[in-house]
């Protein structure tokens, strides 16, 4: 699960890995799609932020096992942002889940807001800021090491990671610079049925085409797994990240939390599935910020990998 947030996804990120690498010459292919609903339109208290937007993203991995319990791997993607198709589900969503949609996160309501909109600008008390809608084209690609450190109940990996500014910074589909980071994958089987993981990362961030970017940050998150049977799982995840792109209104720059439940299949020794959605800080109303904050509204995600 990653903040499909542009502000969030545009610079290097670690997505929550299993612990365990691929072995001597062993390959895996992975695709995912996101499908992110946007909609973050705040009290301008500081800086005036309109993100107004759904974005689809096409992310394709290779990874490939080496000497010395050692992978390599490879992502890149294509992104779009548009108007969307989730505007009206959501409506139909909240209504039927009881949700009151006048948040901090938009005190207008969604009903307030034309369906399929492209909105995406903020500007800061200095006149800094973009002003970007609609957009196409292919985003930033990651090379990355990851080296196992340990196996069994407890299985630990170290990441290595450089992101390439292969996709266009001023149209925000990169963040048009190098970045640079380390993490660590941990994973702890309390049982045959459960696991509990997690990870974390430092961040150094390049010189970027986006207006008031940090130059460093760190992410983190926390899941729990349980196994339904040999092949099917359940898990609930929760991801945090330092803010990145400074706005200047109070509460779009607030730390980025999502929580996340999904389903993995196993389909074969070679193949998996998994979906899952995920929400930002509405459904606990803004009031619990390590269970959800600063985020897309929602966000399906589906994925699949091939090993061989």
């Amino acid at each position: 699960m990653e903040n499909q947030r542009p502000f969030s996804n545009s610079f290097l990120h670690f997505p929550s890995q299993s612990p365990t690498v691929l072995t001597l010459k062993q390959s895996a292919l992975g695709v995912q799609l996101d499908i992110a609903n946007q909609l973050l339109i705040p009290d301008p208290d500081g800086g005036v932020v309109e993100e107004d937007f759904e974005t689809q993203r096409l992310k394709v991995e290779w990874r490939r096992g080496l000497k010395n319990n050692l992978e390599l791997g490879i992502s890149s993607q294509l992104i779009a942002r548009n108007g969307g198709i989730l505007d009206g589900f959501l409506k139909s969503y909240h209504k039927l889940i009881g949700y009151d949609a006048a948040e901090q996160d938009n005190p207008q309501g969604r009903d307030s807001r034309p369906q399929g909109r492209s909105v995406f600008r903020f500007q800061d008390a200095d006149g800094q800021g973009i002003d970007v809608g609609s957009e196409f084209g292919l985003g930033d690609t990651t090379f990355s090491l990851k080296k196992q450190l340990s196996t069994g109940k407890f299985a630990s990996a170290a990441r290595l990671a450089v992101k390439a500014p292969t996709g266009s910074g001023s149209k925000v589909l990169g963040s048009g610079g190098w970045d640079a980071g380390i993490g660590l994958d941990a994973r702890y089987e309390f049982s045959k049925k459960w696991s509990f993981f997690g990870n974390v990362a430092a961040l150094k961030f390049g010189g970027s085409d986006i207006p008031n970017a940090d130059s460093s940050g760190w992410q983190g998150g926390l899941g729990l797994e349980r196994a339904t049977n040999k092949r099917d799982s359940i898990v609930a995840q929760f991801d945090a990240q330092s803010s990145i792109v400074k706005t200047g209104n109070s509460l779009a720059d607030e730390m980025p939390v999502l929580a996340s439940l999904g389903y993995k299949r196993k389909i074969n020794p070679n193949q998996s599935f998994w979906a899952s959605f995920s929400e930002n800080g509405d459904w606990v109303d803004y009031r619990r910020k390590p269970l959800g904050h600063i985020g897309p509204d929602f966000t399906l995600s589906f994925g699949y990998e091939w090993r061989r």
